[in-house]
């Protein structure tokens, strides 16, 4: 718990993340993305564009939050988007019932019903941990957030995940995309479940980010040409049985340990892309979904889970073959035909869904990179994560050269460098505070700058200096 402890503190202490509503009270499942924590998360969700949008040629769109009743009707949220909640008799405080007997009793409860659960709680003389007293019966709740929308009010939604609204412009994306599969379509954005309870932090969030990634695909036909590059990762996966191996995709794609190769295919783009997020391999596992777990659209679920020393697996994305369900879904309610024809073929296209969070990722970056040596602390993030990849210090507030650190810092910004300006304090505070958000370079301007026009550069990984011309600077940070 000491490194857990020791993140909390930068988060909150560098403007990475801290609680929302702050001066009220705050309120579980919300949390602000401060000046440093918003570089680092669109960062996080640049990488991913750059893997779908530009690697795998996917479309980008971004669609509304709220969604009419009858989307989620279609879908099967509003039947089957449930949690099964129990309810203190005396306090009135809710909570998770399959969480609250894990807690009590350390057992799995996946795939268990309402009644089993009431039976443990009951068996075992589970009470409220707040006041004691006797829980109610176990129930469903659903997790949506309902609101309404005109007036006279109709029934809308706030969505717990894009994926739905991706499907609702399918005909439309087709043609756009001259009717060619397969064919994927790429959106981030926000969702938002009502969690009963909301715990660790970023893990569990009540409004949160999502990529999720919808591949159209011929139903027989859910292959890629580009496999091979991913063929020879090795990886830990557990099956749906708890079976646990250690071996490759392309060996666990021929003993039928992963059925699909296009789950298989983007499980290692998936484990290459969390690599150079800062994520180091070894963390990672692949865990394929029980029947009882699965989720109720989903023929096959595979997801990559990074083990954490302080909050245990924490899912970091899903990779399904959700077949048709959604499309079929949507077209049997609206009426609009989803079928196409395509090569002399009439069906509903088949997709396989890769779902990432970007809130979980990014506390897992976060973990992943912090280093703790005796005589400081810092986050080892690689360029592409760092929030700024310079920071620009005068070594003193006069003589010049306040001025002069000024036109290195607008060198670098008019080259586009994200750059962090920082006069306040020693010399040796300002590389703590850049170590601490994870800055690689940090640039000097000295006496010896106005004599001769180079400036240190400081390493934050080697802590290594070297003096460099100022007109190479860039050329320097960017490309060393």
């Amino acid at each position: 718990m000491k490194m857990k402890k020791k993140i909390l503190d930068i988060l909150k202490r560098r403007g990475i993340v801290y609680p929302s509503f702050e001066i009220y009270g705050g309120a579980s499942g919300f949390y602000d993305y401060g000046p440093i924590g918003s570089r680092i998360k669109h960062n996080i969700e640049n990488l991913i564009r750059e893997y779908y949008v530009i690697w795998e040629g996917c479309f980008e769109v971004e669609c509304p939050t709220l969604s009419p009743e009858k989307v989620w009707i279609a879908s099967g949220h509003v039947k089957n988007f449930t949690d099964m909640l129990t309810e203190c008799l005396k306090c009135g405080e809710s909570y998770r019932a399959d969480h609250l007997v894990e807690e009590h009793l350390g057992i799995s409860c996946e795939g268990k019903s309402i009644d089993e659960l009431y039976e443990l709680i009951r068996g075992n003389e589970i009470h409220c941990p707040k006041c004691n007293g006797t829980l109610d019966r176990v129930y469903h709740y659903n997790l949506m957030f309902k609101t309404e929308v005109g007036h006279p009010g109709k029934i809308w939604y706030l969505r717990p995940e894009t994926a739905q609204s991706t499907y609702l412009a399918f005909k439309r994306l087709w043609e756009i995309g001259r009717k060619q599969l397969p064919m994927g379509v790429l959106q981030i954005g926000r969702s938002f479940r009502n969690e009963i309870s909301p715990r660790q932090g970023m893990i569990r969030l009540r409004e949160f980010n999502q990529a999720e990634i919808q591949f159209f695909v011929e139903p027989e036909k859910k292959f890629s040409e580009r496999f091979h590059e991913v063929s020879n990762i090795k990886a830990k996966m557990v099956t749906k049985d708890e079976k646990e191996v250690v071996t490759s995709l392309a060996d666990a794609l021929r003993r039928g340990i992963i059925k699909i190769e296009m789950i298989a295919y983007f499980l290692g783009r998936s484990i290459q892309l969390f690599e150079e997020m800062g994520i180091k391999r070894d963390s990672l596992k692949l865990r394929q979904h029980k029947d009882e777990e699965r989720a109720f659209y989903s023929s096959d679920t595979w997801d990559i889970e990074f083990v954490s020393e302080n909050l245990g697996r924490i899912e970091l994305v899903g990779i399904s073959d959700r077949t048709d369900y959604d499309l079929r879904a949507h077209m049997n309610l609206s009426g609009e035909d989803m079928t196409v024809n395509y090569e002399g073929k009439k069906f509903i296209p088949h997709v396989i869904e890769v779902a990432y969070g970007i809130d979980r990722p990014f506390y897992c970056v976060l973990e992943s990179c912090l280093v703790e040596e005796k005589e400081r602390t810092y986050m080892k993030f690689p360029r592409r994560i760092a929030p700024y990849l310079a920071a620009v210090f005068p070594l003193v507030n006069k003589d010049g050269i306040p001025e002069k650190s000024r036109g290195v810092f607008e060198l670098l910004r008019k080259n586009r460098v994200y750059t962090l300006y920082d006069q306040s304090g020693s010399i040796g505070r300002r590389y703590a505070r850049a170590d601490e958000i994870g800055i690689p370079f940090c640039i000097t301007i000295d006496y010896d700058t106005l004599e001769d026009n180079t400036v240190t550069i400081r390493d934050r990984d080697t802590k290594e200096q070297k003096r460099v011309k100022i007109d190479e600077v860039v050329d320097y940070i960017v490309k060393v």
